[in-house]
């Protein structure tokens, strides 16, 4: 090979790579941007102002500095433009939440969750979302409250049903948390029917600890109406259970309509302890009746199936969500978790136990260390270069693309190039799956003048 055919070889070999390397932007650490990041990206969106990947490291800049609101107008665009970034999601949940807007943090991880293949970002939007969940129904109880005089004056949202826990009346304390598990069953079964809208137990017993009633307060009718109203519900479901002779349970329900202030209809089942999912279906049909809704027979065939038939499973998934009403997170995991072990069947205690390992996880972060362990282990993309606009011309040279095709040398020859392939470095950005396509990098070849 001549001197100069070696030249223009490596001229060629060049300027491939230097249009691969102007055809994809780098990762970026989200760890390094920062605070101090904020004027260059703030001049950066300047010159690109739709592109995504600028928006959502500036709005990443905001965050860290203190400046939500801020970072939560660059993070929806960054997110409507690139609906597939996963780091902007989840930092707009994170945002969302300091500005105290729980609904748009939920829609945010929930959006994380439903784009991202990455497990630890998708770990920890999960566990964001369901202190969101809670912290939302918190904060609700909390605003109704301090609003309580305007919401005594406002209608009920008809067809809507809440149910308290249930009161214990009897001498074993290890029966106590059945209140809870019974309210659940209850408002299971409710939800069968498409002419009620029953409201979460959680909604509810947010209502319950922001009121701070005790267990026997829980059954005057006159605490019914107050929560009633707090939630707007056009019904309030309220009872209890009692031991009686000859190892027997009876549960008392009532159901208090809000508007009238009067007891629109109650049931009664009293039977064995091992038969308490009889006396539950009995009180949950006994309602239906005396409210005056005739059930479909598919729904009625709904109700009358059990999560469970183990007892002492329900009383272990009945303690769990006394321990999660009080916040014991890991509390609540374990008794889930014991619950599901002696039936495996019992989808409810399984569900119950991967949300308080979520709850669990997540309230014993701060939502800063949150956001230190995605910017340690999460990188976003950089800009995009300005693409090659034009190619060097000399002569009759041409401008081919490398896409494993045969190019002439100098000699007039063929020499076989293999396909040139510039790694995809989006799906790495954004979390997501892609294809690796090959980026559009060219070849320059010289011929010499004939």
């Amino acid at each position: 090979m001549t001197p100069a055919r070696r030249g223009n070889r490596v001229l060629r070999i060049a300027l491939v790579l230097a249009c691969g390397a102007c055809a994809t932007g780098g990762a970026i650490r989200v760890s390094d941007v920062t605070p101090q990041s904020i004027p260059s990206l703030e001049a950066e969106r300047s010159q690109r102002p739709q592109d995504a990947n600028t928006l959502a490291r500036l709005g990443v800049a905001y965050f860290k500095a203190g400046r939500f609101q801020d970072a939560r107008t660059v993070l929806d665009t960054a997110v409507a433009r690139d609906p597939g970034n996963g780091i902007a999601a989840i930092y707009l949940g994170m945002t969302a939440e300091q500005l105290g807007d729980f609904a748009a943090a939920r829609t945010a991880y929930r959006h994380c969750l439903a784009i991202v293949s990455n497990g630890e970002l998708k770990r920890t939007a999960q566990q964001r979302l369901a202190l969101a969940d809670r912290n939302e129904m918190e904060y609700q109880a909390r605003q109704a409250l301090a609003n309580e005089s305007a919401l005594a004056a406002m209608p009920p949202e008809s067809n809507t049903v809440a149910v308290m826990p249930f009161s214990y009346t009897g001498a074993d304390s290890a029966m106590q948390p059945l209140g809870r598990g019974l309210a659940q069953l209850l408002v299971t079964d409710l939800a069968k029917s498409r002419q009620v809208r029953v409201l979460e137990r959680e909604r509810m017993q947010a209502i319950v600890n922001e009121l701070k009633l005790s267990d026997s307060a829980r059954a005057d009718p006159a605490a019914a109406l107050r929560s009633g109203r707090l939630l707007r519900a056009a019904r309030v479901v309220q009872g209890s259970i009692a031991d009686r002779p000859g190892n027997q349970l009876e549960v008392d329900a009532a159901v208090v309509d809000v508007g009238s202030a009067g007891v629109r209809a109650t049931a009664r089942g009293q039977d064995l302890l091992i038969r308490l999912f009889d006396i539950e279906k009995q009180v949950a049909l006994t309602l239906f009746t005396n409210m005056g809704i005739q059930l479909t027979p598919a729904e009625q065939a709904a109700i009358n199936q059990r999560p469970t038939e183990n007892l002492q499973s329900f009383l272990a998934y009945s303690r769990g969500l006394e321990a999660q009403d009080q916040g014991d997170f890991g509390a609540a995991q374990a008794d889930f978790d014991r619950a599901a072990t002696l039936d495996p069947t019992f989808r409810a205690a399984t569900q119950s136990a991967a949300n308080a390992t979520n709850l669990s996880a997540a309230s014993q972060q701060t939502v800063s260390q949150v956001e230190t362990g995605v910017s340690q282990t999460q990188t976003l993309q950089s800009p995009q270069a300005a693409p090659v606009q034009d190619a060097l011309i000399l002569g009759s040279n041409t401008v081919n693309p490398t896409n494993g095709a045969q190019t002439a040398d100098q000699g007039g020859g063929t020499t076989q190039q293999q396909p040139t392939t510039t790694r995809n470095t989006i799906p790495d950005a954004t979390n997501t799956t892609g294809g690796q396509s090959a980026t559009g990098s060219v070849v320059i070849i010289i011929r010499r003048p004939s």
